[in-house]
């Protein structure tokens, strides 16, 4: 009697990927899903409507700041550097609780350069601001 020793088909050693997308594409939207965006707050502005008014501000009310095209600041004509604005604008606010801060920007300068001293003009909890583009002549 002669015994017939046949080797047996392995089961199978591969992964089947044929639901690997479907199950990525489920994690995907689970997580597109429950993700939380945090949102910037930024400097809150109110901006006039159709109907404001032009109205007659007494110049010693009005601080002047000009970003210049070389970057420069100056806050009526005196230069400044970006990190001593917060202290001179809360200076002059302890000084003049009615000042309003006119800020003028060149068309040259660095944006950069005005979102610093918007920055700064936060920190100094400044709600009174006029943002203007300087004028250029040429």
């Amino acid at each position: 009697m002669a015994v017939n020793f046949r080797r047996q088909k392995a089961m199978g050693d591969e992964i089947s990927t044929a639901s690997m997308s479907d199950i990525a594409f489920l994690l995907l939207i689970f997580f597109l899903v429950s993700t939380i965006f945090n949102q910037e707050q930024g400097l809150p502005m109110t901006l006039p409507g159709q109907a404001s008014e032009t109205a007659k501000i007494p110049q010693k009310n009005i601080l002047n700041i000009e970003v210049r095209a070389n970057n420069l600041v100056f806050l009526d004509d005196l230069r400044f550097a970006i990190p001593h604005i917060e202290s001179e604008v809360r200076r002059r606010k302890v000084a003049n609780p009615k000042l309003i801060i006119q800020l003028k920007i060149h068309p040259e300068a660095f944006y950069g350069t005005m979102v610093n001293v918007l920055d700064e003009l936060h920190l100094a909890d400044a709600k009174k601001i006029s943002i203007k583009g300087m004028d250029v002549v040429r």
